[in-house]
């Protein structure tokens, strides 16, 4: 696809996106917390009750930590970049509790890491635990954790302020992926906007926010429902994971400040100490820094190579476009695989403001996979056209059906207009556990219908459906732009080729509704966008026609 197609597409991610206020200062400096984790290449993360957090990085096993805040709660980011768990200070009623609250000059001693948490090996003096922060728990081990992220059912009775956990699993809500306890990820959650928690509480300080996006068109399309006629999958796990690299993007907030930058783990190499953490977003990784100027993608820097004036191997958060608010967001192009990028993993913005290094951590929530992939579409003239995949792209060629040089040719119905009936299966992320299989179709999205290569949305006069999980409305973003979508009523479900949802797009009048028509023998072209209704993410696919 050309440049310009993917950086409309890249933005409209971006501009969805949801920018919060400025975070007040640190207080007063506090006593520090100290004890040594059992096992090294950990980084630990001290989160205030409003958010503010400081993190440290343990690199031979002890810490000294500078909480923010009188009473935090300690968490861990594995060598991997991923989210390890709370550190859990005492257990009580026979272990289905868990106290997390440590004071400031708590000296904790020997920590020990187990699975998915840690645990003090002896039990701190009273003054240094606050026992009104805890967590339901099994067996002492909360029941959130740095296994499930947060997705775990737990009914929501805690505090809703960002550094608080308001499901009481253990797992603050600034790095839950579920705060809520309802299994639905919080970036799918209707009446919510993409920054939730930190706008329910005046005066807490804004959250750091991260989203990814996917665009595809037909013949790069992958995804593990389309089946072959012996019923085997067409695509393998490993072909699902061919497009992602190249073609992915995640958007990072840049929270206002003097300067921030992105901290993306610490580093595991000894032949070269700035290799290391999240693979992305990593000296000597895979990320690439989505120049708006550039005119061809091989021209995209090396992130944080490009970026890292003072050598630490962090690169300077720098917005390279802005939010219908007009705040700042970076994206860049993540060259990661679905196991190297994906839900838990953990990054945090370090801003300074007047003098003082505020750090906000976030947990990403998931990663799309796939884009909604076309099943089949009927022109109501010439009867269902089932998409045979994988489709054939331009090299070799000839390209396949429905690209752009090898467009589906379609009818007009007794009318005159163009109306198309399409079925598509939705866009996939990896499971989390204890989801079953491999991959989850994802419910909950809206879809918008548009032209492609044009922000250009499909009216709802020009939408219908008769699908029991769709509802034709409007999405409000956070510029206060209204667009039409169908909004899919439908919860995720392991990967199934009979999970497909249905509509009705009248062409012609959709094009009609931009000053455009589409004449016998001419040329148009639909994309199909997957929003979470937050905002934050989304991905795409381009669908190429041709009126007969």
């Amino acid at each position: 696809m050309q440049l310009t197609t993917r950086r409309m597409a890249v933005t409209s991610v971006a501009c969805v996106m949801v920018l919060g206020a400025s975070a007040p200062g640190v207080g007063a400096a506090q006593k520090r917390i100290t004890g040594k984790l059992s096992e090294r290449g950990y980084d630990l993360i001290g989160l205030a009750g409003n958010g503010n957090a400081r993190s440290v990085r343990v690199k031979r096993g002890r810490f000294r930590l500078r909480a923010p805040a009188a009473t935090v709660t300690l968490h861990l980011r594995r060598p991997d970049g991923r989210y390890g768990g709370p550190i859990v200070l005492r257990r009580e009623k026979r272990g289905r509790r868990a106290i997390v609250g440590v004071k400031v000059g708590a000296r904790l001693g020997r920590i020990t890491i187990r699975r998915n948490h840690a645990k003090v090996s002896r039990r701190p003096r009273k003054k240094w635990v606050d026992s009104r922060w805890k967590a339901r728990a099994r067996r002492g081990a909360p029941i959130g954790n740095g296994r499930n992220f947060g997705r775990v059912r737990s009914p929501g009775r805690g505090s809703r302020r960002p550094g608080r956990d308001r499901d009481l699993d253990g797992v603050p809500n600034v790095l839950d992926i579920d705060d809520d306890g309802d299994l639905v990820l919080d970036h799918l959650e209707r009446g919510r906007t993409f920054e939730p928690r930190a706008s329910q509480v005046a005066g807490d300080p804004n959250e750091f926010e991260v989203g990814t996006g996917l665009t595809l068109e037909l013949h790069e399309t992958v995804h593990a429902n389309p089946r072959n006629p012996d019923g085997t999958p067409v695509f393998s796990d490993a072909a699902i994971d061919t497009a992602l690299p190249s073609l992915g993007t995640i958007g990072f907030e840049v929270i206002p400040g003097d300067s921030a930058e992105l901290d993306c783990g610490q580093p595991q190499s000894r032949s070269d100490p700035t290799l290391g953490g999240l693979v992305y977003c990593s000296r000597g990784g895979t990320g690439r820094l989505l120049d708006p100027n550039a005119t061809d993608e091989s021209a995209f820097p090396r992130f944080p190579e490009c970026c890292d004036s003072d050598g630490d191997g962090m690169g300077t958060l720098t917005a390279t476009g802005t939010s219908p608010e007009g705040k700042g967001f970076m994206d860049l192009r993540h060259g990661a695989t679905t196991t190297q990028i994906g839900s838990g993993d953990l990054v945090i913005a370090r801003v300074v403001r007047n003098g003082a290094e505020i750090h906000f951590p976030a947990t990403l929530q998931y990663v799309f996979a796939t884009v909604p992939t076309l099943a089949s579409f009927d022109d109501g003239v010439n009867g269902p056209m089932q998409i045979s995949y994988p489709v054939a792209g331009f090299q070799p060629g000839p390209p396949g059906p429905g690209t752009r040089g090898n467009r589906y040719v379609v009818d007009a119905r007794a009318g005159g207009d163009v109306v198309l009936t399409m079925t598509y299966w939705r866009p996939e992320r990896r499971s989390i556990p204890p989801e079953a299989g491999t991959w989850t179709d994802m419910g909950g999205l809206n879809y918008a219908v548009g032209i492609a290569d044009n922000p250009l949305d499909c009216p709802t006069r020009t939408l219908s459906t008769s699908d029991p999980n769709l509802v034709v409305g409007t999405y409000t973003n956070a510029g206060g732009a209204t667009h039409p979508v169908l909004a899919d009523r439908a919860s995720d479900r392991p990967a199934d080729p009979a999970n497909t949802f249905t509509f009705t797009v009248n062409a012609t009048d959709c094009f009609a509704s931009h000053g455009r028509t589409i004449a016998p023998g001419e040329e148009f072209s639909l994309v199909i966008t997957g929003l979470t209704p937050t905002g934050g993410d989304a991905s795409f696919q381009s669908i190429h026609f041709q009126r007969r």
